[in-house]
């Protein structure tokens, strides 16, 4: 496990060297599901993120898990507690396997729920088990309308914080 993380680390701290040229911070998760905080002076540190209010949060609760042997499904629901309308929000998934490589990066998407509501969904990810997943981070959420939040005033991770994520007994879950 330390492997995997030194290793991580590497292959961020690299990354952030090449690309970005500033003091930007990045996160990345582990295996585990553990929350790594990558700083631009080439350290880390594990960290816990803030997980919001779920009683005035759009709250993102994963309801069931089949296995389909090569193929994972998965139902979610989104209630409303923001105290107005979501007309949109899309929350995108990163789907690690036990190796901790990223797997894939689907979005889901709710639509149309009112104060006190929810909604259901559910998603099919293919070539890779249930068993086969160490986690699923929401990452992002974008292309969100609720409130005064819309496409044309929204600032970076707005739409994210708004988004409460229940940990889940069914599968391992993050933001």
């Amino acid at each position: 496990m330390i492997k995997q993380i030194a290793l991580l680390v590497a292959v961020a701290l690299l990354s952030l060297d090449a690309h970005t040229g500033d003091n930007t911070d990045l996160t990345a998760v582990t295996p585990d599901g553990r929350s790594v905080l990558l700083k631009s002076d080439n350290t880390w540190e594990f960290y816990t993120p803030e997980p919001g209010n779920p009683e005035t949060s759009a709250v993102l609760t994963v309801t069931n898990v089949r296995e389909m042997g090569q193929a994972c499904e998965v139902s979610f629901r989104l209630d409303n507690n923001i105290g107005s309308k979501i007309v949109s929000l899309v929350p995108r998934l990163e789907i690690y396997n036990k190796d901790g490589i990223l797997y894939d990066n689907p979005s889901i998407s709710f639509a149309t729920i009112k104060p006190t509501k929810h909604e259901r969904t559910k998603i099919q990810f293919s070539g890779i088990g249930c068993h086969e997943i160490s986690v699923l981070k929401v990452s992002d959420a974008k292309h969100c309308r609720m409130g005064d939040i819309d496409m044309w005033n929204e600032e970076e991770g707005e739409c994210l914080s708004h988004l409460y994520v229940v940990p889940s007994d069914l599968i391992n879950i993050t933001k």
